[in-house]
């Protein structure tokens, strides 16, 4: 996922030359998810005003504990980490509303959302 994220910003522009909303799942997605959240966040950090993150449910700890991105950060450094990275997903919107008529998300939304206000 990491090249294909490298491939991506050398066909569209690297930040901030591009704006750019991301939908989710930057992690259990091949051997390099540290790299591939690392810049995001980084590129989120540096240009968030035209730089966008939303929560995909491999960002959620009973999910990415079971897919790799848990074996991988604690293989290469430790849980702390992982605890951290958790702490931080846990903090990613799920949607995003484009010029107020374009609706974005990962996946499906619970039944039990019934307004933009709950979202």
């Amino acid at each position: 996922q990491f090249a294909d994220l490298l491939r991506l910003f050398d066909a569209n522009g690297y930040p901030p030359e591009a704006n750019y909303l991301f939908l989710g799942d930057y992690v259990d997605r091949g051997k390099m998810s540290l790299e591939t959240i690392i810049m995001l966040f980084c590129y989120k950090i540096k240009y968030s005003e035209n730089f966008f993150l939303l929560r995909g449910n491999h960002e959620c700890a009973s999910i990415n504990r079971i897919y790799g991105f848990y074996d991988e950060v604690k293989r290469r450094y430790n849980v702390k980490l992982w605890k951290t990275f958790t702490a931080c997903f846990n903090c990613l919107p799920i949607a995003a509303i484009i010029d107020e008529i374009i609706f974005c998300c990962h996946g499906g939304l619970s039944p039990d959302l019934h307004s933009f206000e709950q979202i």
